[in-house]
């Protein structure tokens, strides 16, 4: 039991149930959600393209049955799905780039939220987090992701964001921040900094609910909207459940929204050390683009970290994985399968089929006793039999994934530089293209990059967008940016 002091009170904490790191936070989670079912497989599966996390049956979701109704009866649906822009794009954002991508090719709206509000509240430099966001969308346009169509916005020019955000807050109580993100969190703040509890969590959180609820606005009509994400995200889609449920309850108006929204949770890529892959920790992540921008003290300007050039992201890469190879083979071995398992660069190279040992009895008496299990340790034991299984069906046809991953990295990267590079050169077109008869009507208007092919539905009426587009943040930060 946790004693907790302040300057008023004694407050003695037990917790009575298990949750993860501050109720939320990033660990290899191995089960938050509900399993997918094989109905959302079997319409996931009959889409155009292939998502490997369907492919493989590793999705989870919440309120499953209404997304399901949504995808198979072609209603009017948004995705919300975005990013914090304070670290550099790697294989696990990639996963969730290709999810969203999958998704637009087949019709459905996509909402990127850049969450500069975050940024703000955690004391970022404006000049760092700018360039980053305009860096990571080059990123998401090169893994398939049409920014033309979609709604790419910050957060703080989002008024009909804030609206929602102030007619939901009401309904959040005491008790369901303390399940959410956990007593201690909330109550002791930060033991290592000593420093008392701050709560721009709890504001990031309320925004981040009315960010999922957004493609539901009068203005853009969907009938559901839903999040993508990993499972590290299923506090906030809680909370979004709950505080849309009690709102439309209420019979409050809340813009035009009807409908509570669901979940859809991709598995977490790992890093080399063994948790989930993080744009914080260098030595433990697989970077595609640049790096992550600084900035230099005696200069006073931007930077970057790492060396831009391409030869020198893949010389950094192939270096990061053999010093983690040299220190843990097993955690490298578990992250080369993830590798090949999910992200479709890798998988390409794959000889083993995923989705047919995903179907076996063991495979299936390992994921019923994973649904059965009650602690974390008790998962991550587990994860690790799923894991071992999954390995030594791998090597039992002589595949080692590890080297797959050695000898694809130059190949991945050069083909992703190459994407960025075009994205790019099509952003700054766009920035300075000015239409003549109409953006329709021009015959000499920028032309799209050739993997942005989307049906007309599933882009966003421009017309009801914010007044700064993904092309005028990129083109901000052009002079700093090397595709």
């Amino acid at each position: 039991m946790d004693v907790i002091k302040t300057s008023r009170y004694k407050i003695s904490v037990e917790e009575i149930s298990e949750g993860g790191p501050g109720g939320y936070e990033s660990v290899y989670l191995a089960k938050e959600g509900d399993r997918a079912t094989d109905g959302l497989y079997g319409v996931l599966n009959g889409f155009n393209g292939r998502l490997l996390p369907a492919v493989n049956k590793t999705v989870r979701q919440r309120n499953g049955d209404a997304l399901e109704n949504a995808l198979k009866t072609g209603k009017p649906m948004g995705i919300a799905s975005g990013f914090k822009p304070s670290g550099a794009y790697h294989f696990g954002h990639r996963l969730t780039s290709s999810t969203l991508a999958f998704f637009q090719k087949n019709g459905v709206q996509v909402f990127v939220p850049v969450a500069d509000v975050e940024c703000q509240m955690a004391k970022e430099k404006p000049e760092q987090y700018m360039l980053t966001a305009a860096d990571n969308l080059l990123d998401w346009g090169a893994n398939g992701v049409n920014l033309d169509a979609a709604h790419v916005y910050f957060q703080s020019e989002e008024n009909r964001v804030f609206t929602i955000s102030y007619k939901i807050a009401p309904k959040l109580n005491f008790g369901d921040v303390v399940d959410i993100y956990g007593a201690k969190k909330l109550l002791l703040g930060d033991p290592k900094k000593g420093k008392p509890a701050e709560f721009p969590f709890i504001f990031s959180g309320i925004t981040q609910v009315a960010d999922i609820l957004l493609p539901q606005h009068t203005d853009f009509g969907n009938e559901l909207s839903f999040m993508v994400s990993g499972q590290d995200q299923d506090g906030h889609m809680k909370m979004t459940m709950l505080l849309t449920g009690r709102t439309l309850d209420d019979e409050i108006f809340l813009e035009g929204v009807k409908a509570i929204p669901s979940a859809f949770y991709i598995p977490h890529v790992r890093g080399l050390r063994g948790d989930k892959a993080s744009s914080s920790d260098p030595k433990s992540t697989l970077y595609l683009g640049a790096g992550k921008p600084v900035l230099h003290a005696e200069s006073g300007k931007i930077g970057w970290e790492y060396d831009l050039s391409l030869d020198d992201r893949i010389s950094r890469s192939i270096q990061t994985m053999g010093n983690a190879l040299r220190d843990d083979r097993e955690l490298v071995e578990k992250f080369a399968l993830d590798m090949v398992r999910y992200i479709d660069f890798f998988n390409a190279h794959s000889n083993v089929s995923f989705n047919e040992l995903s179907a076996s009895s063991k495979y299936s008496n390992l994921q019923e006793k994973m649904e059965l299990a009650t602690t974390l340790e008790e998962q991550a034991v587990i994860q690790s039999e799923i894991d071992n299984y999954l390995i030594d069906e791998c090597k039992a046809v002589k595949q080692d994934n590890i080297e797959i991953v050695f000898d694809s990295m130059e190949e991945a990267l050069k083909e992703h530089q190459k994407r960025r590079q075009a994205v790019f050169n099509y952003s700054k077109e766009r920035s300075s293209y000015r239409p003549q008869g109409g953006w329709s009507l021009d015959d000499d208007r920028p032309v799209q990059p050739g993997f942005w092919k989307i049906p007309e539905r599933a882009a966003v009426d421009e017309a009801k967008r914010n007044k700064t587009r993904w092309f005028d943040i990129i083109s901000a930060a052009a002079d700093k940016i090397v595709p």
